[in-house]
């Protein structure tokens, strides 16, 4: 049967199907049978017959248990060959779910409702697909015991789902509730045995959206132990799957079971380096970014170095990465500064990020933080250094924006322009980064979220400024801070100590004593001088100074 009698024989079995059943079968079956070229035709027609037909009876077709009908339908034409008619659809669905009481609810099943989220979810922009999402992540948080009929893969298709608005509140009380079904499942007799390969790639995937959460960390543990215990079979996991599980794994680098699941899959990736031109841009990105969580590691430094020959070999390709795939890049490639080719790949990738000048208000604040960062390991290359005048002027493009900058990010951004002090772009934004740390330390909780990490490389960057008030009032900021803390944070190396100190000798009189005070120089005298009384000395002599 030629293409366009195949197109034409599913166009009428949809149109003859008598009922939601009968329809959806026929949509489910074509979905998976038809060529590329018919498959949006097929989609986008379908998407329209099942608007206009069977969406006005949802209600009563939950009441009748036809359900499943509604939710297999919605996932084959809510993906994007389902086109513009595929995303009104889902979207009216997920307006109408949004509306359903518990017992409605109830009755779809949380099977189908696992379907219903993935669909909502490919939507993440249209406020009704969140809202439907939201019903059933409720349902999930009041209706606990529901989870524990659902396979891997249904629990991999709700947290997926949900993981596209990982910021609410409903989502990540339901994220928390599924990572305790997958940790109790973990302590049966069959333990996770039966989690598919995809399932588990999934989940993963799915809780890597909520990394701070204890819950996430435990399941994600439990399933990197999982696959240690298949890790014979990786040969099995396809490019993007492998890519995947480095990059959920990452967020938890100092979780063992993560860490040694990482290194298996290095040692994989290595193995495959006649066909790493099988691997998609954003796969070769993910994993350069997850190996460089574990830089100590020699298997993932040869990976990442395997892997930054394959990106010079197709450089011409690089205009086809998107910005935070090149941040991930020199993320990782900047772990290993002193490798030839992560030097050179890294090289590349700034001439890219010049060329995108005038479209880098597309990056993220953490995509411009990481080429910042990543780009000062080189100071000496050109090529980072034009880079980098053109990412300050993209901070400063920004200069309204910059509380919407996580405080790692802040702190990557000045201890990384500092490292070309004679680019003018370079040593404005740092003034404009220390107005925002100072606009911090005025809030009630000061700067309080800052790590210890964070308040070093801040003060390291604004070292490089003396002459600006700015920075030298965001550096008492930061005394004060740790003086507030009443303990020893900062760590600096020899070099480290002796620049600062060569720095502040120049400042207004008194300031090189209080930082003298913060332990630059790590005697073991000094370490103990942490009693209340010194401390409120010390930070009035900052406010004079300040002042």
């Amino acid at each position: 049967m030629s293409a366009q009698a195949n197109l034409t024989t599913a166009l009428s079995e949809i149109d003859r199907a008598r009922d939601i059943v009968e329809f959806s079968t026929v949509v489910v079956a074509r979905d998976k049978q038809l060529r590329k070229t018919d498959h949006p035709i097929f989609l986008q027609k379908a998407a329209l017959e099942f608007q206009s037909r069977f969406l006005p009876n949802f209600e009563e077709g939950i009441l009748s248990g036809r359900s499943w009908g509604y939710a297999t339908t919605c996932n084959a034409v809510s993906r994007k060959a389902g086109g513009q008619a595929g995303r009104d659809v889902c979207e009216r669905l997920a307006s109408r779910v949004s509306l359903l009481d518990h017992a409605l609810i109830e009755k779809i099943g949380i099977r189908a409702l696992s379907i219903f989220a993935a669909s909502f979810g490919r939507h993440s922009n249209r406020a009704e697909c969140r809202k439907g999402a939201i019903r059933i992540a409720k349902f999930c948080c009041e209706e606990g015991r529901p989870l524990q009929e659902l396979n891997n893969l249904s629990l991999a298709a709700l947290i997926n789902g949900f993981s596209k608005w990982p910021e609410e509140a409903d989502f990540r009380q339901a994220a928390v509730a599924i990572a305790g079904g997958v940790i109790r499942r973990a302590g049966r007799h069959h333990q996770l045995s039966d989690f598919t390969q995809q399932g588990l790639v999934s989940l993963v995937n799915g809780f890597s959206k909520w990394p701070d959460e204890a819950a996430s960390r435990q399941a994600a543990a439990t399933l990197a132990l999982e696959i240690l215990h298949r890790s014979g079979r990786l040969c099995e996991f396809p490019q993007q799957a492998l890519a995947i599980l480095v990059n959920g794994f990452s967020k938890w680098p100092e979780e063992l079971p993560c860490g040694q699941v990482t290194i298996a899959i290095a040692g994989e990736v290595l193995g495959r380096v006649a066909r790493f031109h099988e691997f998609s841009e954003q796969d070769l990105a993910n994993l350069v970014n997850g190996f460089s969580k574990w830089p100590e590691e020699a298997v993932s430094r040869q990976a990442t170095v395997a892997i930054a020959s394959e990106l010079l070999r197709r450089a011409d390709q690089l205009p086809h990465y998107s910005q935070q795939g090149l941040a991930n890049l020199v993320n990782g490639f900047c772990k290993w500064p002193e490798d030839a080719d992560c030097r050179k790949a890294a090289v590349a990738i700034a001439g890219e990020v010049l060329w995108r000048a005038a479209q880098l208000s597309d990056l993220t604040e953490q995509g411009l933080a990481n080429l910042v960062n990543g780009f000062s390991k080189w100071p000496q290359e050109p090529a980072f250094r034009r880079a980098a005048v053109a990412l300050a002027r993209e901070v400063l493009r920004r200069a309204t924006q910059l509380y919407e900058f996580s405080q790692q990010g802040l702190a990557n951004l000045v201890n990384g322009f500092n490292n070309w002090p004679e680019e003018l772009p370079c040593g404005q934004v740092t003034v404009v980064l220390a107005d925002e740390v100072l606009r911090r330390a005025g809030r009630r909780t000061g700067l309080s979220d800052f790590t210890a990490q964070d308040l070093r490389g801040l003060v390291i960057g604004f070292n490089r400024w003396p002459q600006e008030s700015a920075a030298r009032q965001a550096t008492i900021a930061i005394v004060n801070e740790v003086l507030g803390r009443g303990v020893r944070f900062f760590d600096f190396t020899k070099p480290e100590s002796e620049s600062l100190m060569n720095a502040f000798s120049r400042w207004p009189q008194g300031i090189a004593k209080i930082i003298g005070e913060l332990q630059l120089t790590q005697s073991e005298t000094t370490q103990l001088r942490v009693g209340e009384k010194w401390s409120n000395q010390t930070r009035q002599s900052a406010k004079e100074i300040s002042s």
